[in-house]
């Protein structure tokens, strides 16, 4: 399947601020923080209005992605209202989106969203028949250090 490691494990939280804190306080990471809505993204089966904040903590070659639902109803809002804070997705850096979504099909795996994020890339999020949990391949087209540069703050 994926011959990468892994890229990020996504954590989704009530409020980011807080969750931040704890982060930097218990590891000592840093975050990015940066906002997506409907006018610099678009994700299949959100509504026509969303925005969530995201905190983007680097640790080594690996991250921390803390997403905060704040309008509107997504993936993410969902999940929040369903079964409360933690853990969400792992992400996978891939070279060829489409390619990655048909292995993952081939394998068993239930697409759950496609979308993309203005001036980073695509993504998608698949249901791992066994493996319980999201995974998420991710296709950049810029560096994220060079996205976050341009789009996103530092906190704290």
């Amino acid at each position: 399947m994926f011959r990468l490691s892994p890229h990020h494990v996504g954590i989704i939280v009530g409020e980011l601020g807080p969750a931040m804190d704890s982060w930097h306080k218990n590891l000592g990471i840093s975050f990015s923080v940066f906002e997506v809505n409907e006018t610099n993204s678009r994700l299949s089966g959100s509504g026509t209005n969303f925005r969530m904040r995201f905190g983007f903590g680097l640790m080594g070659t690996f991250a921390i992605e803390l997403i905060q639902p704040v309008e509107g109803e997504t993936i993410y809002s969902q999940y929040l209202q369903e079964r409360g804070p933690g853990f969400h997705h792992l992400g996978f850096l891939v070279m060829d989106l489409a390619a990655s979504a048909r292995q993952l099909e081939s394998e068993g795996c239930v697409p759950l969203l496609e979308g993309s994020i203005n001036e980073l890339g695509a993504l998608a999020y698949y249901r791992a028949q066994d493996g319980h949990c999201i995974i998420e391949p991710l296709q950049l087209s810029v560096e994220l250090p060079l996205f976050l540069a341009r789009h996103a703050t530092s906190y704290p």
